[in-house]
């Protein structure tokens, strides 16, 4: 049982303006996760108290406008510099740059590629891998790149494959020591000498420079190229994800900004939320002291848990969960157990072990297929063959609903019709896109959904979905767009149509499903940031079992036609 007793909260009652105390309560779940992870960063890197880092820092503090990603292209592609801060552990950083880099090639700005990653005096060494005269593993041998970079190279090899075709001039900028910050400003005026240099003998070309973020505070870095240039360059400065900026868009009701302007020719983006990239420098961190053999994603999913917990009910210690027929534990101990498996068949033979059914098996490959992982509340488990952290915050969101609606264990399994069933599973891919914005609003974690995007303008299939064929696929979609069509009518949701729906195979069911539910679970997010859903009303979602028969397609048509202003 859960500590409250559920009481569904009167449909059409959702707040009228925006509820400043539940996005206050939305960004202190997930502050009280960042304290921890800042605890354990910075117990190991004392950079942050430096003033150089603060520098950085205090110029991002706040914005003065929001901004296109294409506004900050048009500027980067008339620049003679642009200075990318890249947050090193953040693959999602290094993707932000080549898309960067990319455009920029695309529009035929003609881009030289100064990188930090590489020292000066590398120069010969990367000459020669990019001609083909070294392998890839004489290269980072050459450059001992576990020792001197460290992070993960499979995100910065991708700049060397962008710089082949067409070919993009790469150069290596750093100069040691990289290690010691009190030597890190003299770092700054000799990279300076070096992009001048780039500029002198590249004229006409822009120079993209992909560096640690806190070089590029204005007075750094910049400030170093201008003494040298005499300020005649034009220059564009790109940072991410400052934390301060984030918060303060997400009390506007502003989550969906991808990024602003913080100053002349300075920008900044959003890739991913703060938690998000504190994580992914602590999981570094990690391989760094422990090796490359440590469990670097467990600790990810409990803080996923926490900050899902810490705004649904208060945290841990508010909900408990009945274990067995009739036994409560507080939910902290019945925190799912991960297993990691690298080949389908060996995760469908320990599901077997545990009892789990083969439909359930079946599902939980069709999970795994799309996104690496899957939770299985029938026998508290979370499943890994690759992970993937949008797909582990919907997981995470997962067994906090399960936990919630008190369904977790083979004898808390709830019997229920097709139809009920088929919108309890609706309702659940909402609620897990939901929680995967809780934890990353930035990220695109539901949108349209993959049959949606599969579908063209006027509803033609030009391409199959993974695991099915092209007519499997457009039948999917044909079914789609008719259970589309009955909802927005307001018609009949009792066709023998619709029960066929209802009874497909699992593969195209699942596809219909996460379709359905991903929308609504976008539409709920911002429509809670819109003041137009209230936490008790999420809090009632979360919780209701869909016992009664019948009741699940009256709540989703309500939902769906309250949320139709967010549905796209």
């Amino acid at each position: 049982m859960v500590v409250e007793h559920y009481h569904r909260a009167a449909m059409g009652q959702g707040a009228t303006m925006t509820d400043r105390r539940s996005i206050e309560k939305e960004i202190k779940a997930q502050r009280s996760v960042i304290r921890t992870l800042k605890k354990e960063i910075f117990g190991i890197d004392k950079t942050s108290k430096s003033s150089y880092i603060r520098e950085f820092h205090s110029e991002l503090s706040g914005y003065r406008r929001i901004c296109s990603k294409d506004e900050i292209l048009e500027r980067a592609a008339v620049s003679d510099i642009v200075y990318f801060g890249d947050y090193h552990p953040l693959d999602a950083s290094q993707k932000l740059a080549l898309d960067l880099l990319g455009e920029l090639k695309a529009r035929g700005t003609k881009v030289v590629l100064a990188l930090e990653m590489l020292y000066e005096y590398q120069q010969e060494t990367l000459d020669r891998w990019m001609k083909g005269v070294l392998s890839e593993e004489e290269f980072l041998g050459a450059i001992d790149y576990r020792s001197e970079w460290g992070f993960s190279w499979e995100s910065y090899r991708r700049f060397f494959e962008a710089a082949r075709k067409p070919f993009v001039p790469v150069f290596g900028i750093d100069y040691e020591p990289r290690d010691q910050l009190r030597f890190i400003r003299r770092r700054d005026r000799m990279i300076a000498r070096k992009i001048t240099s780039l500029r002198s003998f590249f004229p006409g070309h822009t120079i993209l420079v992909v560096i640690g973020e806190s070089h590029i505070a204005s007075g750094h870095l910049p400030a170093d190229v201008r003494k040298l240039t005499g300020g005649r360059l034009a220059e564009t400065t790109i940072v991410q994800n400052a934390d301060e900026i984030y918060w303060k868009l997400l009390r506007k009701g502003k989550q969906a900004a991808e990024a602003v302007q913080v100053g002349a020719g300075r920008y900044c983006v959003f890739t991913s939320s703060p938690m998000i990239k504190y994580q992914s420098y602590r999981r570094v961190i990690d391989l760094w002291t422990e090796g490359a053999d440590c469990d670097i994603h467990t600790p990810s999913m409990g803080e996923m848990f926490d900050n899902i917990l810490n705004f649904i009910v208060g945290g841990r210690g508010c909900l408990e969960v009945t274990v067995g027929e009739d036994w409560c534990e507080p939910v902290e101990s019945v925190i799912p157990e991960i297993h990691y498996g690298t080949t389908y068949k060996s995760i469908a033979a320990r599901l077997r072990a545990l009892g789990v059914s083969q439909k359930g098996v079946l599902a939980a490959a069709e999970n795994l297929r799309r996104s690496g992982m899957s939770y299985i509340p029938a026998v508290n488990s979370l499943q890994i063959q690759r992970f993937d952290l949008v797909c582990a915050a919907r997981e995470a969101a997962r067994f906090i609903l399960y936990a919630m609606r008190d369904e977790i264990g083979p004898e808390r399994r709830i019997r229920r019709t097709k139809e009920d069933r088929f919108y309890a599973f609706v309702f659940e891919e909402a609620l897990c896109t939901f929680g995967a914005r809780l934890v990353n609003p930035v990220i695109k974690c539901g949108g349209p959904g993959e049959l949606f995007d599969a579908m063209g303008e006027k509803g033609t299939v030009n391409g199959h979905l993974p695991g099915m064929t092209l007519a499997e696929t457009k039948e999917a979609a044909a079914l789609l767009r008719y259970h589309v069509s009955r909802e927005k009518a307001g018609a009949n949701m009792s066709t023998e149509k619709m029960r066929r729906i209802h009874r497909l195979g699992i593969r195209k069911r699942l596809w219909i499903i996460k379709a359905l539910g991903w929308t609504l679970g976008d539409a709920l997010y911002n429509g809670f940031h819109d003041g137009k859903v209230s936490l008790e009303e999420l809090q009632g979602l979360f919780r209701e079992r869909f016992e009664d028969e019948g009741g699940a397609v009256p709540l989703y048509l309500e939902w769906v036609g309250r949320m139709r202003p967010y549905r796209g």
